[in-house]
């Protein structure tokens, strides 16, 4: 099941080959949300959906670029799409960024204990009111995933100041997983995932 594959995925990815909670906070630890907002805003905000913007951050920073078949792993645009690990001070990040038709740079980090969408949203009002724009509210859902795995998210559209769509919108999405029985694994964790959505390119 993609889902599955999905899990076992990620805890790879994050943890570099080695145990989930080396890339995590400790148990009981908050994550950082001002870490993931800046990490967001560098490249997310202030770079994206400009190519060579990205790549020369990217080259800048030196991340580690995914393959292919990690890749694939997040990418969910027809169009496909890159990605690549951020060494934080909190523990791992993913970056990804895909291709029209689902336009989209976001961020990823699997932690022990959700954190508040407050700082984040807070981050993408100050964007959109800089354009003359604002965020409204859109569709939330939660839903089982199987094998244990559950989704909640949630979405905020950017409209003009006539409440007309712009074609962006902002995605906060938190997916628990079951975690291992193992002595020194966790539990349980989530993966926290950000996005800026472009459809303006859509067909």
């Amino acid at each position: 099941m993609r889902s599955a594959a999905f899990c076992c995925g990620l805890l790879l990815l994050l943890s570099g080959g080695t145990r989930a909670q080396d890339a995590a906070p400790g148990p009981g630890a908050t994550p950082s949300p001002e870490e993931f907002s800046r990490l967001f805003s560098s490249y997310c905000l202030e770079k994206f959906p400009d190519d060579a913007a990205v790549a020369s951050a990217i080259a800048g920073n030196r991340l580690t670029k995914l393959d292919p078949d990690e890749a694939s792993l997040f990418v969910r645009s027809k169009g496909g799409g890159e990605g690549w690990i951020i060494q934080g001070d909190g523990g791992r990040y993913v970056l990804t960024a895909e291709k029209p038709p689902y336009q989209a740079c976001t961020i990823r980090h699997v932690v022990l204990k959700p954190f508040s969408t407050e700082t984040l949203n807070a981050l993408a009002d100050k964007f959109v009111a800089a354009k003359g724009n604002r965020l409204v509210d859109g569709a939330s859902t939660e839903r089982p995933m199987g094998d244990g795995i559950a989704s909640a998210m949630s979405y905020r559209n950017e409209v003009s100041a006539q409440g007309v769509p712009t074609g962006e919108i902002f995605m906060f999405a938190v997916v628990g997983y079951p975690g291992s029985a193992a002595e020194g694994q966790p539990r349980h964790f989530w993966e926290v995932r950000f996005s800026r959505v472009i459809l303006r390119n859509a067909t």
